[in-house]
């Protein structure tokens, strides 16, 4: 009897250690799944992007307006960097369609505190980005914005600035480069509320 139990326990010793490797080798290759350090689940996810100097916050001067809003980029650098020449294609090259979050919230009050609208003109780096708001025969705008080295330009601004009043208003951005204009329009309305 005593044999039998000597044979056991060196079993149950290996069966644990075998166990336990098995447990610490599926812990391993689950860290590993999620840090995207492997794929073999799932599909690599591509690392997040951030602003750079070519993607956002050069400085951008606002062109003439007649509307006369007061509207400001999101963040500028220092006067003077050597960034804020946006890179020129050729001369024959039309824009890109404009594409971005033209505004940030689709259905804002005129009542509200901080009632403050972000909105980003994504085209051809170099290209007049303008974005404009239409209700029945009356048409707003924001200032003119050249795009940034990444393509973009950024607005922050609030209803009252606009001239924007309660109702639905179209939303179009359009991109002009060497005499050349396209457009587009937003699948939503800006819906402002009292």
């Amino acid at each position: 009897m005593r044999k039998q139990n000597k044979n056991k326990k060196p079993f149950k010793k290996t069966l644990f250690i075998v166990a336990t490797a098995l447990v610490c080798l599926a812990g391993l290759f689950v860290i590993l799944e999620k840090t995207n350090t492997i794929n073999l689940v799932h599909k690599r996810v591509p690392p997040a992007q951030t602003a750079t100097q070519d993607t956002k916050g050069e400085p951008q001067q606002p062109a003439a307006n007649q509307s006369g809003a007061s509207t400001t980029p999101a963040n500028q650098n220092n006067p003077g960097d050597d960034k804020s020449t946006a890179a020129q294609p050729a001369a024959s090259t039309p824009p890109k369609d404009p594409t971005g979050d033209f505004v940030s919230n689709y259905q804002p009050t005129l009542t509200a505190p901080r009632n403050l609208i972000e909105s980003v003109c994504t085209t051809t780096p170099g290209a007049q980005c303008r974005i404009s708001f239409t209700k029945d025969n009356t048409t707003k705008q924001l200032d003119p914005m050249t795009a940034d080295k990444g393509g973009s330009a950024y607005w922050t601004w609030k209803l009252q600035d606009v001239g924007l009043t309660t109702g639905s208003w179209k939303i179009t951005a359009t991109a002009t480069l060497n005499g050349k204009t396209v457009t587009a329009n937003s699948p939503l309305r800006l819906e402002v509320k009292p």
